[in-house]
């Protein structure tokens, strides 16, 4: 791949030439803002890659990204070739459910234009916009596992694998054209990277994973204690890698609030459920229950659930949790209040392991997960 910069200022730019040495193709592309007009252009880039399975279609509609752009909520870049053919987007935004982390999204290059390095160039645009943004605690990305070249360009800049929204959606709906199995349901890896935090506190984490949750913020380049609430032996010590103290109490005690914050959101075309858990009350367990039942009831169900670290009734949820069926997938770290922990329910589903292809900086979490899945 090599690239020609014409100059250009901020997210846009007046043009740049690409081109690859070994097929001798090559294309002018200028990134742009994405502005009216360009709805049917960007949808068709879009579905190069999914076909009709793109899940989130309010994200294909013109009007619905004009007005998120124009809130400040959303920043959608487009390559563009000079006969007006969107062949690149990238998109970033200021994440409602995760206050302080921006999410990257809407990243597809048409395969006719892969292998430039065009996708490259446009993202970091788009990252140098995004990270000087107030308030962006940090950049996250859930990028699917058919392949890992988008994780690859990733990892490259700077991002860390912290977590994999496992089995979360049908392989037919989302991306019929890969011929994946017809029973199967695709995964995502969670991608971050950090920006201008560098303390989040003390967390209240499970001992069995405090050394994989300390590996993933020492990747990251962030300090933290652990609150190691499930220990008997009581006391206070050090946390023996941050200036924090490691907090530790005599027992795993159940919460002093009766009420749960929590939120469920359904993909019903997936039949799968995102539930996010704020802060953990006495009624977590019934409430939980309550659920489940419904949803067990389908084998293919799959439930993705984001645990805040940061609440004391943590340790005490998560243990709730693993009795209902769900296992440690990993993190969601760096929001403005809130560090997740990701945890996943699949029933009856087999983990289609071959299906998973993560770069090699992935390789480690997912054989962390596996091993302490088969344990459990």
């Amino acid at each position: 791949m090599v690239f020609e910069d014409k100059g250009g200022d901020g997210v846009e730019d007046s043009g740049m030439e690409f081109w690859e040495k070994e097929s001798g193709r090559r294309a002018s592309v200028s990134f742009r803002l994405f502005r009216r007009g360009d709805g049917e252009e960007f949808r068709r880039c879009i579905e190069d890659f999914y076909g009709d399975g793109y899940p989130y279609k309010e994200y294909l509609e013109e009007e619905f990204l004009l007005e998120k752009c124009a809130s400040g909520e959303m920043t959608v870049l487009c390559g563009v070739t000079p006969d007006g053919e969107i062949i690149s987007t990238s998109a970033v935004r200021q994440d409602e459910e995760f206050p302080g982390s921006a999410l990257l999204m809407l990243r597809v290059v048409k395969e006719a234009y892969r292998g430039m390095g065009i996708g490259k160039v446009q993202e970091e645009r788009l990252f140098h916009y995004a990270e000087g943004q107030e308030g962006v605690c940090s950049l996250y990305a859930d990028v699917m596992t058919h392949n890992s070249v988008s994780q690859g360009s990733l990892a490259r800049r700077g991002f860390v694998f912290c977590g994999i929204r496992m089995m979360l959606y049908r392989n037919p709906v989302m991306v019929p054209g890969l011929g994946l199995a017809e029973e199967g349901k695709m995964s995502q890896a969670v991608m971050c990277r950090r920006g201008g935090t560098h303390r989040i506190g003390v967390l209240y984490c499970p001992s069995e994973h405090i050394g994989v949750v300390r590996r993933i913020y020492g990747e990251l380049g962030v300090e933290c204690g652990i609150a190691d609430a499930d220990r008997i032996d009581g006391g206070v010590q050090a946390d023996g890698r941050t200036e924090y103290e490691c907090m530790l109490s005599s027992s795993v005690r159940a919460p002093d609030r009766t009420e749960t914050n929590m939120s469920w959101k359904e993909e019903e075309a997936h039949n799968s459920y995102i539930l996010r858990v704020q802060k953990v009350g006495t009624d977590f367990d019934k409430r939980l229950t309550l659920r489940m039942e419904q949803i067990e009831e389908h084998r293919d169900a799959t439930v993705i659930c984001y645990l805040n670290l940061r609440d004391v009734g943590a340790v005490w949820g998560y243990e709730i949790l693993v009795r209902a069926g769900f296992f440690f997938t990993g993190l969601k770290p760096m929001q403005e209040k809130e560090e997740y922990m990701l945890l996943t329910y699949i029933g009856g589903q087999e983990i289609r392991y071959e299906d998973i292809h993560l770069h090699e900086n992935g390789e480690k979490l997912l054989s962390y997960i596996r091993t302490r899945r088969r344990e459990r």
